[in-house]
């Protein structure tokens, strides 16, 4: 088929030089776009971007992430400069923390084959976000992508396109490609549910009518021999992240990665009176999760379609609860893949992806991949 990735180049060190070299070496490939995957590095000033990416008359778009993923490596400095084959239109969408209060009228084609979403993964409103774009592009598109930023959890600019970088903002590009989605994490129930009794966006203040952290804490306890007197809270947190079971979908994980007084703060909206679990994980069953939903997404219409590239977005925090075995869940994932075929992406702060049930969802601590096809029967 028609390769979705017309190039991949990797820099290891990022700056001006450097990246205007790397753009324009993708040109001579005469790729239509440009995909530009930073890794979160507090030496890099990567502020050039506001007057470098302006000269190029193709689009770019891109973020900044805690990692990065091409063809079964890990990559935690530099940069993937990934030029594409296919049309490409870029939206921007700054401000996400007024977001309810704006007109939301992206300037691409929704009328497309599908959608690639990069955010703000530290970002308010995610959700809300995730639901407009849903009620433009309906079933018509399969969306996903994930959410940059930094493991430090401080907001910074991490969302990169023409314009240049910015904090707090949404990147909507449509792509003149299908795509199949494969969602897996392999999370299980550990205890619940418990109600989230008061909760306000990405905060939970209250669990069956008690402090949200004192629930926690008491529950977790039991299961770690880690203090949460002693030890940082996200150390712990990582092991067991919070479940919202829904009736026409997988279990939707959610990330606590921080306390404010009694209350946690989660990576995307717990709505209130939801009933949560707090779950746990097995390393063989997360990886076993991760690499089936691709092997399930490839049957999907296996004798109609001719599977190519893949963009992979896979949480940051399966990484660090993974360890020394990520790379085994990064291969299990490469190895659905045929030979002469990119698998390239990022450890997000979160993933996106359209659900069963079509809406479009915010994930956590899932692997989310989009697997480039063609119809056997198209020209």
């Amino acid at each position: 088929m028609s390769s979705l990735i017309a190039s991949v180049n990797y820099i290891e060190t990022v700056n001006e030089v450097t990246m205007l070299g790397a753009l324009r070496d993708a040109q001579q490939h005469n790729v239509k776009a440009v995909f530009i995957l930073c890794c979160d590095n507090a030496d890099e000033d990567l502020s050039f971007f506001n007057q470098c990416l302006a000269e190029f008359d193709i689009p770019i778009f891109g973020g900044v992430f805690p990692g990065l993923l091409s063809d079964g490596k890990v990559y935690e400095k530099g940069a993937l400069i990934v030029g594409f084959a296919v049309d490409v239109n870029v939206s921007l969408h700054a401000n996400m923390q007024n977001a309810a209060e704006q007109e939301f009228s992206p300037t691409i084609n929704l009328d497309c084959l599908s959608i690639m979403v990069l955010v703000d993964g530290l970002a308010n409103n995610i959700d809300y976000m995730t639901q407009q774009i849903f009620h433009l592009v309906g079933h018509g598109a399969n969306v996903f992508g994930g959410g940059a930023g930094s493991l430090s959890f401080e907001q910074k600019p991490c969302i990169i396109c023409n314009q240049g970088i910015f904090a707090d903002a949404l990147l909507m590009i449509s792509l003149d490609q299908p795509f199949e989605l494969a969602i897996g994490h392999g999370w299980e129930k550990l205890a619940g549910p418990f109600l989230a009794s008061q909760a306000q966006g990405n905060q939970i203040n209250s669990l069956n009518f008690q402090s949200a952290l004192s629930v926690y804490q008491n529950v977790v306890s039991q299961h770690t021999e880690l203090d949460f007197n002693s030890t940082p809270f996200f150390e712990i947190a990582k092991t067991f992240p919070f479940g919202i079971e829904r009736l026409d979908d997988d279990m939707l994980v959610r990330d606590p990665i921080t306390t404010e007084q009694q209350s946690l703060i989660c990576v995307g909206n717990i709505p209130e009176n939801t009933m949560l679990y707090i779950l746990h994980g097995e390393t063989d069953k997360l990886i076993l999760a991760a690499s089936n939903s691709v092997k399930t997404a490839l049957s999907i219409g296996a004798q109609n379609r001719e599977f190519g590239d893949g963009i992979l977005f896979d949480c940051i925090s399966r990484k660090l609860f993974l360890t020394g075995d990520y790379l085994n869940e990064l291969t299990a994932i490469q190895n659905n893949f045929s030979s002469g075929t990119h698998l390239v992406g990022v450890l997000a702060l979160g993933e996106i992806a359209s659900g069963k049930a079509g809406m479009v969802n915010f994930h956590n601590k899932t692997a989310v991949t989009g697997l480039s096809y063609r119809n056997k029967d198209s020209d």
